[in-house]
C-alpha cells in the first residue's frame, strides 16, 4: 500500500526461506486456554481491546503470515491465516516518442499524430512468493497477492486459480484471496471494475476479500464504494502505516457502522491500541486481522 503500506512484499529469495522453515506450523494445535473466551470471531477477551493496550497476537485469533513466525506459539490459537502467494506488477513502462524527423512512411500504419507521444502499456504478470503449499487443515486459509497494477495479462488469474486448487487439494479449508492493492480513494470506481472481473474468473466456491486503506472510510456512504460490494465479500482495512498504528484511527472506523457488507479490522502487532467497542455489535464486523512483524 503506497500511501499507508500495511506490508512489504518479499522478494523469491525469502520465500524459499519460508518454504523451508515453516513446516512447524503443521503442528500448531487449534486447542485453547480453558479460561480464554472468544469474542466476535477474531479477538480474545482477557487483554485485546482494553484501553492504551500493546497489540500482543496471542490475543487474537486471524493473521496475516509473510514470513516464519520466530515464536511458534503466537499462531496456536489461531483459526485463519492470510498467507502470502505472490506479487502481481508490471516491468518498467517503455516510453518512445515518434522521430519527427523521419518520413512519414517509416511510421506506416501508426495513425496517431506524429508530434504525439505515446506510453507503450505493460500488462501486470504474477511473481509467486510466499508460503508454499501445505496441510494446514485446523486453519481457514486466504491466499494473499500483492498488487501494483490493475492492468493485469490474463495469465495472471489462471495462475491464482491453480494456486487455490493445489492448496485445496492438500486437505486445506481454503476460503478463498486476497488482494493487496492500495487503490486511491478517489479511483474505487474504476478498482471495482477489475474486482468484477475477478470475481468472475474466481471459482463460485471460492470467497474475494480485499484490503483497504483507512482513508477509504470517507467514501463510505459513496456510491463507488458501495459497488465494491458487488464483487467482493469481505474488506479489511488496515489501521496502520509501517509498524506504527495511524493516530485517529477510531473516527475513520466510525465511519464504517453503516457498510452494507462484512469487513474486518486490520492491526499491527506491538502497535497501541485503544479499542473500537463501537464496533462489536456490527453485524457486519468481523474482528481483527493482526500482521505479524
Amino acid at each position: 500500500m503506497d500511501s499507508l503500506p500495511a506490508h512489504q512484499s518479499k522478494n523469491s529469495a525469502q520465500a524459499t526461506v519460508v518454504d523451508s522453515h515453516l513446516d512447524s506450523l503443521n503442528s500448531l494445535s487449534s486447542a485453547q486456554s480453558p479460561d480464554i473466551t472468544l469474542v466476535n470471531d477474531g479477538a480474545i477477551n482477557n487483554s485485546a481491546i482494553n484501553n492504551d493496550e500493546v497489540i500482543n497476537p496471542k490475543d487474537y485469533e486471524q493473521f496475516w503470515l509473510w514470513t516464519p513466525p520466530k515464536d511458534d506459539s503466537k499462531l496456536r490459537q489461531a483459526h485463519t491465516l492470510y498467507l502470502l502467494q505472490g506479487e502481481i506488477s508490471s516491468h518498467n513502462v517503455p516510453y518512445y516518442r515518434f522521430n519527427t524527423d523521419t518520413d512519414d512512411t517509416e511510421n506506416e500504419g501508426v495513425t496517431e499524430n506524429r508530434n504525439e507521444s505515446r506510453v507503450q502499456a505493460t500488462l501486470a504478470t504474477l511473481i509467486p512468493q510466499g508460503l508454499g503449499v501445505r496441510s494446514l487443515s485446523d486453519k481457514k486459509i486466504w491466499l494473499v497477492y500483492r498488487a501494483t497494477s490493475q492492468e493485469w495479462s490474463d495469465e495472471v488469474m489462471v495462475q491464482v486459480v491453480e494456486r487455490l486448487e493445489k492448496w485445496q487439494r492438500a486437505g486445506n479449508q481454503v476460503m478463498g484471496i486476497q488482494i493487496d492493492y492500495d487503490a486511491p480513494t478517489y479511483r474505487l470506481d474504476k478498482y471495482a471494475q477489475l474486482l468484477k472481473s475477478i470475481r468472475q474468473q474466481l471459482p463460485a466456491q471460492y470467497q474475494l476479500s480485499v484490503t483497504g486503506l483507512l482513508d477509504w472510510s470517507n467514501q463510505a456512504d459513496d456510491a463507488q464504494f458501495i459497488q465494491l460490494s458487488d464483487a467482493i465479500d469481505e474488506l479489511v482495512i488496515q489501521t496502520y502505516q509501517g509498524t506504527t498504528t495511524l493516530p485517529n484511527y477510531a473516527r475513520y472506523l466510525k465511519k464504517l457502522e453503516s457498510l452494507p457488507f462484512d469487513f474486518k479490522v486490520g492491526i499491527i502487532e506491538g502497535g497501541q491500541w485503544q479499542g473500537t467497542a463501537f464496533l462489536e455489535d456490527n453485524p457486519h464486523f468481523k474482528g481483527y486481522v493482526v500482521f505479524l512483524r
